[in-house]
């Protein structure tokens, strides 16, 4: 047996990468032969960052055991309670064989006056350091001693080449999901799960037994919090789960770290997490797992692990509930010991059940296996159809069941237009993507399968439309097929490119290519272009990366670029409001998660929300990407992370790391620094970087036009102002006959106000303006023109015949076209199908109850709108008239974007009630804008307005107007109270003013709207409300507990408050503020 002095000599030799230095390990030694005499130390066992390990006995029990040592800092009295904190946790979790038991805990100390150790200075763990003259040196924990751990047992079978048995892992897989449970069951998370964190035994069967140990990072969640939130990084990288990079931890977030386990266990021979680059881990979003690592993806320990990949911490299982799972689905291991099941008889029985179910499973899959038998028979074995479904069982990532696949592409080849040859060529987490021939149009096409919800195939389809131009990929068609039932999936027919910029860098960098600085650059003009029509048209794309950007090989030299994927495009939510005869609009953010890590921008990692401005960040990491592949593309997702917290320049070195990933003294660098910028406000807008390139001779087709000679015919965009102009008949003719000439526009605005043109000058135009055939997006304002209702009838004929028209704005406001004239128009509108976004202005123009609600009728029957605006102010519709209105307006199911103006229409508080509990049917709806101003809806009214409004829980952005309605105190604050009930939203606009609700009215109200945890966006109007000084300081006051506020506006204007008073030191400098008073 060694001596202590030989022990000693061999720590100091092992021990390294450890807090506890060397010189230590002989003080150690000596305090521990005065003050713990019953411990003999036999040999070293190992070491972490922060603590040493000896294999001791203890003499008094006679027991094998391990001691745990941490060196002591007086000075760090948090990181002292720490320590102290994971032996109380494992004491509490001793009734788990699975979590690594302790027997004691001490305090090694000196005497801070004498250089000479005391034996008997010692200080029990659960008392303060009151004695002055004792420092503690050292902690010591005994607890069981382990043959190995996890990690050196892989580690040696590695080296060995000799692997366990299936059996063995899988019992394993089920110690370690119940050592994990066992601590969740108590809320405690352990945050840093790894190999070398599970001891190992085996008894002299060789049967294995798995310890959890080392809670020097565990946390208790407190009073029921799901969320830890962490200020420092804690735990092994490369088991670290990806929100975790957001400071933020769950339960589930250790089960992340339980999957990479759970692999490494199950491939000991091909996979090791060490090998892996970061990016592979953030790639599971896409249900991609490792992909460049043979796995066994067929064992029953890789559907656990593949659960605890889950990128979405909230769709992992709780390890319970995995546990409970791989038991039932492997019955053998029933007897296993298990701690965190208390009732084993509900086990066996949900065991029973299962092998019910997989009978029935393999039955029902034999009677579909024996029905594509007879299909495939039927067809004659049809050896094409063969080699697809082939390819599709070889998918790691299935969007649909064979079944469904088989049905799809039996539908498909039944279609006389496709050639039945169909050819395979991507596949993605919501759908796939297959090359066919189409034979009627002798044109190759691709068609994008995923299944249908209909209001977002009607979005979709509807901003594809607007979006149509040379550098966005063409859609041809769209329809449904009947796969499971009516409609359920939807099929995109859609121009056929050669692959996408990716893929095209790749192949550059293979053959040893690369671009030179003009190509580029041209590259860098389309992407920037295709994007700036979108933003023209208000469109935020939401995905923006090298995957998306297809190409076409028509040019050799250089690759003509095709925008794609546009299911997470979004129009931009709005508000027109009224600003002396000009309407003036209000853009919003849009809310939720969307894109590509490496791509997003830093605000959308923090707060959910994006803009335009988001866009042109992602177009300038891919614009990045093109001049830098080979140095950026490997670290961009390591450089995206690195950045959400600030930095100075793109791509920027950080850390100390001096090695450039981008060149920085190219012309796409001159843009970087205009788009890869941390503030949205410091961003260029796409139009004025594109207009410098204009100058030096490069055409785009965003620019737009605002005069009609002369112009390119590049330009795609046209937008004419005569406002106040006196045309008259003759000149509007003379500017409709031009305008009729530019056969290159898709986008036509113009604005004829106050011109005089009467009934024959607006047919005129109109009829002009049908010859564009390529027009998808028309804009026409006739506001105080005296057309009448003949003119308005003529105007509204003319546009139908606009066949590709998908997005419509018509203003007819002032124009006295009658009850007669406004049911001509919309049931003219009602015939262009393919709309998806309208809005119709129809302000002061008489029409009355019967006229509106003939007008919502009508529209009612554009069943592809998922954008509408209806303004129906001053129009004496009255309480049935909105009530009809509001009837006809829920029947559209696919709107997600509505904005219904009543302003002025004498409705009353039950006409109010009608209207808002018809809307609150429209369950798609994310955007509502509603005004109510000049109504005489009350108190009553108010309420049961924003009561119906908050049944709406899928809106993020509200604006609700109620401004002149005699509302008073009591009324302000209910009406307060239920739009506090709209917990998603994120941007809120309030019109209270001129309601007489006083100072407590107005603090009540921002209470209760303080209560929307999840605003970023606040517009609060207040002014003429007898709010008073006082009044106004609490409703700052209350404001400024949305703590996730980045802009307010806030308008208090006559409503008595002091000359001096300010109020913008309530709220934090960040906030963008626009307050008046």
């Amino acid at each position: 047996m060694s001596s202590s002095k030989q022990v000693r000599q061999e720590v100091e030799k092992q021990i390294k990468n450890c807090t506890i230095k060397k010189q230590n390990v002989k003080k150690f030694f000596k305090l521990m032969k005065k003050q713990q005499k019953h411990y003999q130390i036999l040999e070293f066992a190992g070491n972490g960052s922060f603590a040493l390990v000896l294999k001791a006995i203890n003499k008094n029990t006679g027991q094998t055991v391990a001691l745990k040592v941490v060196e002591c800092d007086e000075s760090d009295l948090k990181g002292m309670e720490v320590i102290q904190e994971e032996y109380k946790m494992l004491q509490i979790f001793s009734g788990c064989k699975y979590i690594i038991k302790v027997f004691n805990s001490f305090y090694l100390t000196e005497s801070i006056d004498s250089d000479e150790d005391e034996d008997d200075n010692q200080i029990p763990v659960d008392q303060s350091n009151n004695q002055s003259s004792l420092l503690r040196i050292f902690y010591v924990m005994e607890q069981e001693f382990c043959q190995t751990t996890l990690e050196s047992f892989i580690d040696t079978c590695r080296k060995k080449n000799s692997y366990p048995s299936q059996q063995m892992k899988e019992i394993m897989t089920i110690q370690i999901l119940d050592s994990v449970a066992f601590l969740h069951r108590f809320d405690v998370v352990h945050r840093d799960i790894k190999p070398s964190n599970f001891l190992l035994n085996f008894d002299q069967n060789g049967n294995p037994t798995l310890k959890l140990c080392d809670l020097a990072f565990a946390s208790a969640l407190q009073n029921n919090e799901t969320i830890l939130s962490i200020s420092t990084f804690k735990g092994s990288q490369a088991y670290t789960a990806p929100e975790v990079y957001e400071k933020v931890y769950k339960k589930l977030s250790d089960l992340f770290s339980v999957g990479i386990v759970l692999l490494e266990l199950d491939n000991i021979a091909t996979f090791d997490i060490n090998k892996t680059k970061l990016q592979e881990k953030f790639e599971t979003q896409n249900g991609s797992i490792f992909t460049n690592f043979n796995l066994d993806r067929q064992s029953h320990i890789y559907k656990i692990a593949v659960q605890c990949l889950n990128y979405d911490v909230n769709q992992r299982k709780p390890a319970v509930e995995l546990l409970i799972q791989f038991i039932v689905q492997n019955q053998q291991y029933l007897n296993v010991e298990i701690f965190t099941l208390v009732n084993k008889s509900q086990l066996k029985q949900k065991a029973q059940q299962f092998s019910q179910i997989q009978m029935s499973i393999v039955q029902d899959k034999k009677k579909k296996e024996d029905q594509i038998l007879e299909l495939s028979q039927i067809k004659n074995k049809d050896l094409h159809l063969e080699k697809l479904m082939s390819k599709f069982q070889q998918l790691e990532t299935q969007p649909f069941k064979e079944q469904e696949y088989y049905i799809i592409l039996n539908n498909l080849q039944n279609m006389n237009k496709f050639d039945p040859n169909f050819e395979f060529i991507s596949v993605g987490a919501a759908g796939l993507v297959l090359g066919v021939f189409n034979k009627s149009q002798n044109r190759h096409s691709a068609l994008k399968i995923q299944r249908a919800k209909k209001y977002e195939v009607v979005r979709e389809v509807g901003i594809m439309r607007v979006c149509q131009m040379p550098l966005v990929v063409k859609l041809y068609d769209y329809f449904y097929l009947n796969v499971n039932t009516q409609e359920d999936f939807v099929v995109y027919e859609l121009e056929k490119c050669s692959g996408n910029l990716k893929q095209f860098l790749n192949n550059l960098k293979k053959q040893n290519k690369e671009l030179d600085e003009d190509q580029k650059i041209k590259i860098a003009i389309q992407i920037m272009d295709a994007i700036n029509y979108l933003h023209i048209h208000e469109i935020v794309h939401r995905d923006i990366k090298l995957e998306n950007l297809l190409y076409i090989d028509q040019d050799p030299e250089i690759p003509t670029i095709k925008l794609a994927d546009f299911d997470q495009a979004r129009k931009i939510p709005k508000n027109d409001n009224l600003d002396f005869g000009e309407i003036v609009s209000e853009y919003f953010t849009i809310e939720g998660a969307c894109g590509t890590i490496g791509y997003c921008p830093p605000e959308l990692v923090k707060t959910f929300l994006y803009s335009l401005k988001s866009d042109i960040f992602s177009v300038g990491v891919c614009l990045a990407l093109i001049d830098n592949f080979e140095t950026l593309e490997p670290v961009l997702l390591n450089k995206s992370l690195d950045y959400y917290n600030g930095f100075q320049i793109p791509f920027e070195a950080k850390y100390g790391d001096q090695q450039e990933v981008v060149k920085r003294n190219t012309k796409i660098y001159d843009i970087l620094l205009q788009t890869v910028v941390f503030r949205q406000d410091k961003r260029t807008n796409l139009s004025l970087i594109l207009d410098g390139f204009l100058k030096k001779g490069n055409q785009y087709y965003s620019k737009v036009i605002e005069q009609i000679q002369p112009f390119s015919i590049y330009s795609k965009v046209l937008s004419l102002w005569y406002k106040l102009n006196n045309k008259g008949l003759d000149g509007v003719k003379a500017v409709a006959s031009e305008i009729a000439k530019c056969t290159n526009f898709s986008t036509l605005s113009l604005w004829l106000d106050d011109n005089n043109i009467g009934s024959d000058g607006a047919k005129a135009v109109a009829s002009e303006i049908a010859k564009c055939t390529n027009l998808s997006t028309l804009s026409l304002d006739f506001y105080s023109n005296n057309i009448g209702s003949d003119g308005a009838k003529a105007v509204a004929s003319e546009i139908a015949k606009c066949t590709n028209l998908s997005t419509l704005t018509l203003s007819l406001n002032s124009n006295n076209i009658g009850s007669d004239g406004a049911k001509a128009v919309a049931s003219k509108i009602a015939k262009c199908t393919n709309l998806s976004t309208l809005s119709l202005y129809l302000r002061s123009i008489n029409i009355g109850s019967d006229g509106a609600k003939a007008v919502a009728s009508e529209i009612a029957k554009c069943t592809n709108l998922s954008t509408l605006t209806l303004s129906l102010y001053s129009n004496n519709i009255g309480s049935d008239g909105a009530k009809a209105v509001a009837s006809e307006i829920a029947k559209c199911t696919n709107l997600s974007t509505l904005s219904l103006d009543f302003y002025d229409n004498n409705i009353g508080s039950d006409g109010a009630k009608a209207v808002a509990s018809k809307i609150a049917k429209c369950t798609n709806l994310s955007t509502l804008s509603l005004y109510l101003r000049w109504n005489s809806i009350g108190s009553d009214g108010a309420k049961a307005v924003a009561s119906e409004i908050a049944k709406c829980t899928n809106l993020s952005t509200l604006t609700l107007s109620l401004g002149y309605n005699n509302i008073g105190s009591d009324g302000a604050k209910a009406f307060a109270s239920e739009i506090a009930k709209c917990t998603n939203l994120s941007t809120l606009t309030l019109s209270l003013n001129d309601n007489n609700i006083g100072s407590d009215g107005a603090k009540a109200v921002a209470s209760e709207i303080a209560k929307c945890t999840n605003l970023s966006t606040l517009t609060l109007w207040l002014y003429s409300n007898k709010i008073g000084s006082d009044g106004a300081k609490a409703v700052a006051s209350e404001i400024a507990k949305c703590t996730n506020l980045s802009t307010l506006t806030l308008n208090l204007k006559l409503n008595n408050l002091d000359r001096n008073i300010s109020l913008e030191n309530y709220f934090n400098k960040e906030i963008n503020l626009d307050i008046k008073i």
